[in-house]
């Protein structure tokens, strides 16, 4: 099966140089030409276009920023519909909206192709090292014929259900990791506050109860000060706002979630939307006019 991916970012390219080191054969697209070149260096076929990635591609693989941006790329006058034969699976690696990819795959169906929401979770280093968790919503004849491409980027692959679930799964489990981030900032911040080294405090969590990949975020980027960019602030906001978006779809109360995304709010507003999400230990420190960083 021939597989084609769309969108070589932080995320797209390790995933995509995963399958290629596989040994797949993989057409790639991106409007980025140094993100085409890293890949393309493992062995991949770069392809012109989006139209030119689905018409020689069995399946096509998606990872972008925004929901509009998969609309956009699939729908698209030059998108990957316009150029798909029958029988393509399109697989969106992407975080979306539950609605958004229920809806394009309602339209994609007349046209023999099928649609499945396919986010991932595990960063970055999951990525690279092809650990990532993989949480999949759609026909389930669709998703054995892509899992073994799936295998390739990740160590736990899930399918969910009905075309939505993998979106549905990914904007929890990310407001749980964003709570998790803020409550471990509030509580490294009360530690020395209260007298104790904030490292210290970091070192015991992880030996107990309140350890979380949260906490690990805390430790390497917002105590040493380091808030450059590994998951942006901005897409942790898409994210959050489309988890609360679903919450009110569902009449859901998410009080936790509404205070994280709060904080986000403040951190964008002051211009910090483009440093890593481990920037909302900006907000804890500034009220009580203290840092717990130990490198400015």
């Amino acid at each position: 099966m021939k597989a084609g991916f769309i969108g070589l970012g932080m995320m797209g390219g390790p995933m995509c140089r995963n399958m290629v080191k596989k040994g797949n054969a993989i057409v790639i697209y991106d409007l980025n030409p140094d993100a085409v070149a890293r890949v393309r260096s493992t062995g991949a076929v770069e392809a012109k276009s989006t139209k030119e990635v689905a018409a020689q591609c069995d399946v096509v693989f998606l990872s972008l920023p925004m929901p509009k941006d998969v609309e956009a790329v699939i729908m698209g006058p030059d998108g990957v519909a316009a150029a798909a034969k029958k029988g393509t699976i399109i697989v969106d690696l992407s975080t979306n909206a539950p609605a958004v990819v229920q809806r394009l795959a309602k339209e994609l169906a007349p046209r023999g192709l099928t649609l499945l929401d396919s986010p991932v979770s595990g960063g970055v280093d999951g990525a690279e090292a092809a650990t990532l968790a993989v949480m999949v919503g759609g026909d389930k004849a669709a998703f054995d014929k892509v899992k073994p491409l799936l295998d390739c980027i990740g160590k736990n692959v899930f399918h969910l259900g009905a075309i939505g679930t993998g979106s549905v799964a990914k904007l929890c489990n990310n407001m749980v990791s964003f709570c998790n981030l803020a409550v471990a900032s509030e509580a490294v911040m009360l530690a020395k506050r209260a007298g104790l080294d904030p490292q210290i405090m970091v070192n015991v969590i992880h030996a107990s109860s309140g350890a979380s990949s949260s906490l690990k975020r805390v430790e390497r980027k917002a105590i040493h000060g380091d808030f450059k960019q590994e998951f942006a602030l901005n897409l942790a906001f898409k994210d959050l706002t489309l988890a609360l978006d679903l919450g009110r779809e569902t009449d859901t109360p998410l009080a936790y979630g509404s205070y994280t995304y709060t904080l986000m709010q403040k951190a964008r507003a002051n211009g910090r939307g483009g440093e890593d999400v481990s920037t909302l230990m900006r907000d804890i420190e500034e009220p009580v006019n203290e840092q717990v960083r130990t490198k400015l």
